[in-house]
């Protein structure tokens, strides 16, 4: 049976001289480009029909020549699934490429000039590979177009030290240090990929190790008091901020993330004999299995809406993660939390003190709360984790440093100790 597939007839992105490689896209259960190994300018080219523009002459071949090789191009591709539907072999896309670039004699020159089709490629193979969901393709996405606005006509034998600097500077503009690190890092994934499938990497990339400073953040989380200040808080008046608070809240008390939050499903609940309620959730993040008593408060949010007629069986109305993370502001606002956050960034090797309203609340808050409140209320952070479904304890460590009386045990100790020593009696000389 012949697997079905498309082709299309496109131009790269444009170089610094404003040309542009001629590239041959096949579509079948996945996507390749190949490069045909015709450079023209874009006002060669007819879109409309994908070839050449009638009467133009490149590189002394005119467009009746290259309209030629073109099509027998897609002929090569038809011919090559007509065969392996023939052989009743699978056809591979890879497979194709290496005989297309063998036939058309595609060398390596044209191969480096390849770096945004194979970015392209890689990011819809790991997609599928992986199972990426919306915000890892919306990740990949982002800094592909990056890279495509730092150099329009990026290849993969540019990826030099000096050029890797000059990105990173580059990103520095928009980005803080943590966000350049992690976008550095999954380019890397990139280029790793690249280098298995003998693209020709600069050697000088492998060599580039940037150290840059990370940010000093404070523990954005709730006392007690300002928890229950929220609780506490008549909205009535706005049915969407009510609903806000109520999230939130159980939030608090639950630790569950936003995306567990939004798939919350009856089901999820049961009702214990003594009348208790357990909550039993498989976290999406970590495809962890957690369970656990409900705290009183949760339970009475989840009596509120437990009659209410949901899709799929869910237990909450929720909005996007986008409009929930706004009405939370608003909600920080109607609670007048005081205060602020301060956080030490870093743009390279610079530093910004980055200051943030307490009452710039968001779905992060609530996890942080649930931790911080729990571990002073005496439970250890092993006990947490079973909660939290946090793999590495020592991720919550920093939740320790902000505890109220954490640091004071230690001071009160040395206090101690020299009014100890300031209440000996002094001795009698003889």
């Amino acid at each position: 049976m012949l697997t079905k597939f498309r082709t299309q007839t496109t131009l790269s992105v444009p170089d610094k001289r404003g040309q542009c490689f001629v590239r041959l896209r096949v579509s079948a259960q996945g996507r390749i480009d190949l490069y045909t190994g015709i450079a023209l300018t874009p006002k060669q080219w007819n879109s409309e029909r994908q070839r050449v523009k009638q009467g133009c002459v490149v590189n002394g071949y005119s467009y009746n020549t290259l309209n030629e090789t073109l099509d027998k191009q897609e002929q090569f591709v038809r011919d090559y699934f007509a065969q392996a539907a023939t052989r009743s072999v699978e056809p591979s896309l890879q497979d194709l490429k290496s005989r297309f670039n063998k036939k058309f004699k595609i060398g390596e020159e044209a191969k480096a000039e390849e770096f945004f089709a194979a970015f392209e490629q890689f990011r819809a193979q790991q997609e599928r590979a992986r199972a990426w969901k919306k915000d890892m393709v919306d990740v990949f996405e982002r800094l592909q177009k990056s890279v495509e606005v730092f150099k329009p006509d990026m290849k993969f034998s540019d990826l030099s030290v000096k050029t890797m600097d000059a990105f990173m500077t580059h990103l520095s503009k928009t980005m803080y240090n943590d966000t350049i690190i992690k976008n550095l890092s999954y380019f890397r994934q990139f280029i790793v990929w690249a280098q298995k499938r003998n693209y020709p990497i600069h050697e000088e990339y492998f060599t580039f190790e940037p150290r840059l400073q990370t940010a000093k953040k404070q523990v954005r989380f709730l006392t007690r008091e300002e928890l229950d200040t929220i609780y506490d808080l008549d909205l009535t008046y706005d049915e969407q901020l009510e609903r806000t608070r109520d999230f939130f809240v159980f939030q608090c008390y639950t630790a569950l993330r936003y995306s567990d939050l939004k798939q919350l499903k009856h089901d999820n609940i049961h009702k214990r004999s003594n009348g208790d309620y357990d909550i039993d959730i498989v976290t999406e993040k970590d495809e962890d299995r957690v369970s656990y008593k409900l705290a009183s408060r949760a339970v009475e949010i989840y009596k509120k809406y437990k009659n209410m007629l949901l899709d799929d069986d869910l237990v909450f109305p929720v909005l996007t993660n986008q409009k929930y993370n706004a009405h939370l502001k608003d909600l920080g606002k109607a609670a007048k939390l005081q205060g602020e956050w301060i956080d030490y960034e870093y743009r390279l090797d610079k530093q910004e003190i980055v200051r943030t309203p307490k009452e710039d609340l968001s779905t992060h808050t609530a996890r942080r709360t649930f931790v911080s409140l729990a571990h002073a209320s005496g439970s250890t952070l092993d006990e947490i984790a079973m909660i939290t479904s946090h793999s590495d304890v020592t991720k919550m460590k920093p939740y320790l440093k902000v505890l109220p009386g954490a640091t004071d045990k230690v001071i009160d100790a040395l206090d101690g100790k020299a009014k100890k020593k300031r209440g000996r009696p002094a001795k009698n000389k003889t």
